[in-house]
């Protein structure tokens, strides 16, 4: 049995969100990069700045991905990384982005040697529903 892919028309910002961190964090590809600086950016758009012409890399499906998140992150009603300790019930996604940064090696990126520690965690793909129980 083939694991069912959320559609764009399915996944809501929030999901969006989730996924593009899980897929910043786990691949290494071009789309993973732009999630990456997408979301760098919406964290903090001073030190991490975004080039709108990186939304060419992505497909369809990334693309309204993207578009739904600078949404999400226009009406700043929270910070993206609290969105996701909310969704994840954490408090160190922050410190996350600090250490996307550093993986992907990104201007305005902290020395490694003032990486605040974080806990190493498996994140499901967010775009595949778990299996009915």
């Amino acid at each position: 049995m083939s694991e069912a892919i959320a559609t764009p028309a399915t996944i809501t910002p929030r999901r969006a969100l989730a996924y593009f961190f899980y897929l910043a964090e786990s691949h290494c590809h071009n789309a993973a990069k732009v999630a990456a600086r997408l979301l760098l950016s919406c964290y903090n758009g001073h030190r991490f700045q975004f080039d709108v012409t990186d939304l060419r890399l992505l497909d369809e499906q990334h693309l309204d991905m993207a578009l739904q998140i600078m949404r999400l992150d226009a009406g700043i009603q929270r910070e993206v990384h609290d969105h996701l300790n909310d969704m994840y019930g954490r408090t160190d996604f922050g410190a996350r982005f600090e250490h996307l940064a550093h993986r992907w090696g990104l201007k305005g990126k902290c020395s490694k040697a003032n990486l605040p520690p974080i806990e190493p965690i498996r994140f499901a793909n967010p775009r595949v529903p778990p299996p009915a129980l």
